[in-house]
């Protein structure tokens, strides 16, 4: 234990002190309408990542023993020249304007740091995320040197209702996913469709893929669905979870579509809409209340007229915060 002031002590979290993970999230959630929810069960599985050194990684902020705040530093496997972690946390809202925060954050970076020294050929990078409206977490990110980088936009479709079936150009079908066949398959689709160009994102490794896809307990195989070509390649793909801790908070049953991609040869081909309008479907009949997900975006207006146009409408805006750390080493 560290105390840093008289009523505030910072300390590595235990599996132990998850329970008080899942109490301040939930508070934080109920204050700021964010929409995220999670479980015991959703902290459980974060905590055994492999990449984690979880009492170092993930620092609690207690007062009188009371949890009063959170920060995680979430590793990335090393790729593209990068070291990058992505952050996560919050304060209680009944102890905010304490500087608890301001605490938590300088405690995060300095972990980054930590872990950068290991890396020290690397650019650093850490990536936090927010509600756009939030000026408070937009000031206390810019006091450390996080700074606005992109928009993530959040949209959603409710009710679902019935979806024509899609049309798409010969030579290739849509399909449902099989484990046994298209797990890898489906990583390096992934990879292809997305590693230069979409910025910040990172090359996903099989172990990082396993742990918070395939291996994920929310992973729905049965909502996940790809178009093939007359050989069998994936050309497009979407990747569906459904969170028990949604249904939990919210009582509805929510089809969470976590990634859409197309391979580069196939763009321009229609094939997102037609699989979006095909997942719809398929979840409307599997009993979803709804459906919704999230678009990386390089301005605050967005691009999202392939998601409108199948039903997605606009629901949550998020601002994306950065900070980048040269490589120490010259």
């Amino acid at each position: 234990m560290t105390p840093l002031r008289p009523e505030v002590t910072l300390r590595g979290l235990t599996r132990a002190d998850l329970p008080d993970v899942v109490a301040l999230a939930r508070a934080i959630e109920a204050e700021d309408r964010t929409d995220e929810h999670y479980n015991l069960a959703d902290f459980e599985e974060e905590y055994a990542d492999p990449l984690l050194d979880p009492e170092r990684d993930w620092i609690g902020a207690y007062v009188g023993g009371d949890p009063v705040g959170y920060v995680q530093v979430v590793p990335r496997s090393p790729s593209e020249g990068q070291l990058k972690m992505y952050s996560g946390g919050g304060v209680h809202p009944a102890r905010r304007g304490r500087g608890i925060g301001d605490l938590l954050v300088r405690a995060m970076v300095a972990r980054v740091h930590e872990r950068h020294r290991a890396h020290p050929d690397l650019e650093a990078v850490l990536l936090g995320t927010g509600l756009t409206s939030d000026e408070r977490q937009r000031r206390l990110f810019a006091r450390h040197g996080l700074l606005p980088d992109r928009y993530n936009l959040v949209l959603g479709v409710e009710p679902l209702v019935p979806v024509a079936p899609p049309h798409l150009p010969p030579g290739l079908r849509i399909r449902g996913y099989d484990p046994a066949l298209d797990g890898d398959a489906l990583r390096v689709a992934h990879n292809r469709a997305f590693l230069g160009q979409v910025p910040n994102f990172s090359t996903w490794d099989e172990g990082m893929w396993r742990h918070w896809v395939t291996g994920n307990r929310n992973f729905r195989p049965d909502l996940t669905f790809l178009v093939v070509d007359s050989e069998g390649a994936i050309a497009a793909y979407v990747q569906t979870c459904v969170y028990d801790a949604v249904l939990e908070a919210t009582g509805k049953h929510e089809a969470f579509i976590a990634r859409v991609g197309t391979l580069p040869e196939h763009r321009g081909k229609g094939l997102a809409s037609a699989l979006l309008g095909h997942t719809l479907e398929a979840a409307r009949t599997a009993g979803m209340d709804r459906a919704c997900l999230d678009v990386d975006s390089d301005n605050p207006s967005g691009a999202v007229g392939v998601y409108e146009r199948v039903g997605f409408a606009l629901e949550k805006h998020f601002t994306d915060y950065k900070l980048a750390v040269p490589p120490i080493t010259g």
